[in-house]
């Protein structure tokens, strides 16, 4: 009777052997995904709950790309040679703009970027050395990035560069 439960035992052991060792063979291979939380998940936001959010507070920014960007070439010398990019996060499906460098300080060096949305309220931001960015606003929404100037008249802004309506 000891015979026969050392031969089970070692042939459980083997049997268990040769599943880890397939099991190692085909996660090697690729073919295991583990499932994970999904983008939407992760993030802190969705669409209009990521109103007037900041992207990176909320998550959005990770899987984020550029939908259009340019370098000012205006006659702003506080922004000459400052990048924008349109951003957009599929995992919150929102957009905002970021700056790359620029040297806007309020009221003695007004410049800034701002958000446009159609419906919406702009996401406005002043671009410093380094990156800045807008906060964010739902892309159900059509948006442009755009460096802008004081209109000290009316109290806003003129748009100085734009990105195309996307």
């Amino acid at each position: 009777m000891r015979r026969i439960i050392v031969i089970r035992s070692f042939a459980r052991k083997t049997t268990i052997r040769s599943l880890l060792t397939a099991l190692a063979v085909v996660a090697a291979a690729g073919g295991i995904t583990t499932v994970g939380q999904t983008p939407a998940l992760a993030a802190g936001c969705y669409r209009s709950s990521c109103n007037g959010q900041d992207p990176q507070s909320m998550g959005c920014g990770t899987d984020a790309y550029p939908l259009a960007s340019f370098t000012y070439t205006g006659s702003n010398e506080f922004l000459r040679g400052s990048f924008l990019e349109l951003r957009y996060s599929p995992a919150c499906d929102a957009a905002w703009v970021r700056t790359t460098n620029g040297d806007c300080f309020g009221m003695w060096r007004p410049c800034g970027s701002v958000l446009e949305v159609s419906g919406g309220t702009a996401q406005q931001s002043e671009p410093h050395p380094g990156q800045m960015w807008t906060n964010m606003w739902s892309f159900r929404y059509y948006v442009r990035g755009c460096f802008t100037l004081p209109d000290w008249y009316s109290g806003t802004y003129v748009t100085d560069g734009c990105t195309s309506w996307k």
